[in-house]
């Protein structure tokens, strides 16, 4: 009993010296808390930073949005482009050409071939497709084929049968009978 005595006794005495020895002071706002004065709260803290990190992925997500708008403006003015197997000039350009070229042009460099582009972009459900996304295509057992959803139901791509850069319904008969699926490289 008397060790118990001693033990309760010396907490107390902790207790005391610490809260005068203390030498913060506090102060008391509305909601009756206690804070430091001068320092934030830690939920004023947490808030800040919330806020810091919602500034940051909207300045981000702003940053994507006017560069799919980019990748948009850009594909829409290679309309016209005559199609050349291989090429990747204004002068003639294929499907994965026009994709590389269009993405070089606001910073982001992409591999040569619609098989490699494939590979590159991270898979996204059809549901997800927002304008900048690719979409590619299958003939045989590899990727052969890629266009650019630019909203509203619409690609651009580099045609051989329509012999050049043409805008076309992401619905297309044929396009869908050969369609594979949707690849992101704007995050």
């Amino acid at each position: 009993m008397i060790q118990h005595a001693k033990h309760i006794i010396f907490l107390l005495i902790i207790l005391l010296a610490s809260g005068c020895a203390s030498s913060i002071r506090f102060s008391s706002d509305q909601t009756g808390e206690t804070t430091k004065k001068n320092e934030p709260r830690a939920t004023e803290t947490l808030s800040r930073r919330s806020s810091d990190i919602e500034t940051i992925e909207q300045k981000k997500e702003e940053k994507i949005s006017a560069d799919r708008e980019k990748v948009v403006k850009i594909a829409q003015s290679w309309l016209g482009t005559p199609y050349v197997w291989g090429g990747n000039t204004r002068g003639g350009v294929d499907c994965s050409g026009l994709v590389k070229n269009i993405y070089e042009q606001i910073g982001i460099n992409l591999p040569r071939t619609a098989q490699q582009q494939f590979e590159f972009a991270c898979r996204i459900n059809d549901r997800e497709l927002r304008p900048g996304d690719l979409l590619f295509y299958r003939k045989g057992n590899k990727i052969s084929h890629v266009a650019i959803y630019i909203g509203k139901g619409e690609i651009i791509h580099s045609s051989s049968s329509a012999k050049g850069v043409i805008k076309q319904s992401f619905n297309d008969n044929y396009l869908s009978s050969i369609y594979v699926g949707a690849g992101r490289v704007l995050h």
